[in-house]
């Protein structure tokens, strides 16, 4: 547990913020903690993977007033938010192609976006008449979001050690990540 908590803490220290016109306090990175479990034996492996992100708001560069490196950042926040919302449209529209490549947001959430998991939104919005605009955004995202459909389950037991992967690689090795081993 302490483990546990130390990470979370490492995570939080290395986490930007910075102010911006609508916002004092403003995420200037999206933040994913995966947790993941496995119990092996000598004739099966079992994983469970627990993933709790935090967005950084969409950005729009004339409210915020950024500029600068302010402003570099903002749009990688957009295209990554931008990302996700065409995964999770393909998946409510229950399109052919879903496009997780196209991000390294949606790599790393492939499993909670229409695979296996229970996945539970939260959607924070502001009652300011300030925000409509935003607000009515993060609604509709939400709302393409609550049409995702998952298949919630155990998945299939491994039979072979060997055939187990861990998703460790996957991360390893971009700028910023943290992980406790």
């Amino acid at each position: 547990m302490l483990e546990l908590l130390g990470a979370v803490e490492m995570g939080n220290a290395l986490r930007h913020t910075g102010a911006t016109g609508m916002n004092e306090h403003s995420s200037r990175s999206h933040v994913i903690l995966t947790l993941q479990i496995s119990v092996r034996s000598l004739k099966s492996a079992r994983s469970s993977k627990l993933c709790l992100v935090d967005l950084a708001g969409s950005e729009r560069a004339g409210k915020t007033g950024n500029a600068g490196a302010q402003l570099k950042e903002s749009a990688l926040i957009n295209t990554g938010l931008l990302a996700l919302g065409n995964v999770i449209r393909a998946l409510s529209d229950r399109g052919a192609h879903v496009p997780y490549r196209d991000a390294k947001i949606t790599r790393l959430l492939r499993d909670s976006l229409g695979g296996n998991a229970h996945t539970v939104m939260v959607a924070c919005v502001s009652p300011s008449h300030h925000f409509v605009a935003e607000t009515l955004n993060v609604l509709q995202f939400a709302s393409k979001a609550r049409h995702v459909r998952n298949c919630p389950g155990p998945a299939p037991l491994l039979r072979d050690q060997n055939m187990f992967l861990s998703d460790a690689p996957q991360t390893r090795g971009t700028k910023g990540d943290v992980g406790v081993n």
